[in-house]
């Protein structure tokens, strides 16, 4: 599930990336393409990638991180703080449409893939009350108790 939750991300992120061009849309701070390419696009790929691995728990953590920081700064930058990228305040055009909805998809996406992400954690996470280690190690009654 955390795989296709990324990959659904990914697929809006290049979606919203058209709009961004097609709304003429490009000339944000350099920390905001860094911060894209970084959290938002390349972290999600990479959390889906190593979720398939012995290396699950990191990309479901990787996931989770990736996924609620790109929320953050997709609901910030889209709705709430003022500039180029919100959608409130854009200049009509024959793109506007495709990239208010896009950047709606984009938040809907991330904050499913934090949730999908949290569901990850908890099912490759021990059991509550115990550990791994005490899962494995713990003998079978009446084993290695030797002679009563």
């Amino acid at each position: 599930m955390g795989i296709v939750a990324a990959a659904l991300g990914t697929m809006m992120i290049l979606v919203h990336g058209v709009a961004h061009a097609g709304q003429r849309v490009m000339l944000l701070p350099h920390w905001h393409w860094a911060y894209v390419v970084g959290v938002v696009f390349l972290a999600p790929v990479l959390a889906a990638t190593l979720l398939g691995t012995r290396y699950g728990r990191a990309g479901a953590w990787l996931l989770v991180f990736s996924m609620a920081g790109s929320f953050v700064f997709d609901v910030a930058y889209h709705f709430l703080v003022p500039g180029p990228d919100n959608v409130f305040t854009l200049p009509s055009g024959a793109w506007t449409p495709a990239f208010r909805v896009s950047a709606v998809l984009v938040a809907l996406a991330s904050g499913v893939g934090f949730l999908v992400g949290v569901r990850a954690l908890r099912e490759l996470s021990p059991a509550v009350g115990g550990s791994a280690i005490d899962a494995t190690v713990r003998p079978e009654p009446g084993v290695g108790r030797g002679p009563r």
